[in-house]
């Protein structure tokens, strides 16, 4: 995106953490340059020359609402200026106003649908495009569970006003995993999506990228998968045993769990994308 309208692209992302300093992520911008050069990555300030930041939380310990997940930018309120909309740690998302040239209101708001804020099940991941083609950015996310959601403007293109949110794809659910080898047995998105759209078949219609992060599981050299596939079963009904107990050596015991599935499988943590297609 042309972040400050000079006619370069330019490269936005958000961060986890700040070293030595409180756990809150700052926005990098990577300015572009001339034949598709880039400069050095640099911390994004609000129009007050402070660094930006999502507002913060009412957590004592990790600011889960401070870590930024996923910036994105884009005239949400239909002024001509570029707007920042960002996906955070705990699942909702802060809105900075453009004063445009790449510069934005140093204090941030959340969005919200009738005076709650929106809000997916941890990462969230803002998308902001017209998805119901009603001429007003609407707000699509993935979340760490997986899935995607729909936040609908309901409002107008200098007015955003949300709705509530709705599912588009169901969620894996947090921890989902293969119950078979090998990645055969997938039929959806895993967990940790990331959105985007396009019209990838030139039908007119937006269709639905959904990037995911799965674990998969091959059999380990020299054990034949049928005795690979039922060891892992054995292996999955231990660790749900072990989930219900709260012992004092728990996390030695989760080690050694670990450490004996090494003998029978090995462990592939892998992502896709998948396709989407409106109808």
């Amino acid at each position: 995106m042309d972040l400050d309208a000079d006619g370069n692209l330019d490269l936005l992302s958000g961060s986890y953490s700040r070293h030595g300093q409180d756990m809150a992520g700052l926005f990098q911008v990577l300015w572009g340059e001339k034949g598709g050069q880039f400069r050095a990555a640099k911390a994004l300030s609000g129009s007050d020359g402070k660094e930006l930041l999502l507002p913060a939380g009412d957590s004592d310990e990790v600011d889960v609402e401070r870590i930024c997940t996923r910036p994105f930018a884009a005239d949400l309120d239909g002024d001509g200026k570029l707007d920042l909309v960002a996906g955070n740690f705990a699942g909702t998302f802060a809105f900075f106003h453009g004063e445009g040239a790449g510069q934005f209101a140093p204090n941030a708001s959340w969005l919200e649908a009738e005076g709650k804020r929106l809000s997916v099940a941890a990462h969230g991941d803002p998308f902001l495009i017209d998805w119901d083609a009603d001429g007003d950015l609407d707000l699509l996310s993935g979340s760490a569970q997986g899935g995607a959601f729909l936040f609908a403007n309901v409002g107008t293109r200098t007015a955003p006003r949300f709705a509530a949110r709705k599912t588009l794809v169901e969620p894996a659910g947090e921890g989902a995993g293969p119950d078979e080898l090998g990645d055969g047995h997938l039929q959806g998105p895993g967990g940790s999506t990331r959105v985007w759209c396009d019209d990838l078949n030139g039908d007119g219609k937006l269709d639905l990228l959904l990037g995911d992060n799965v674990t998969l599981y091959h059999a380990a050299a020299g054990v034949e998968p049928s005795v690979a596939q039922a060891k892992l079963g054995e292996w999955r009904a231990a660790l749900a045993r072990l989930m219900e107990q709260q012992a004092d050596d728990w996390n030695e015991r989760y080690e050694e769990l670990e450490k004996a599935r090494d003998a029978f499988v090995t462990e592939d943590r892998t992502g896709f994308v998948w396709v989407l297609y409106k109808k």
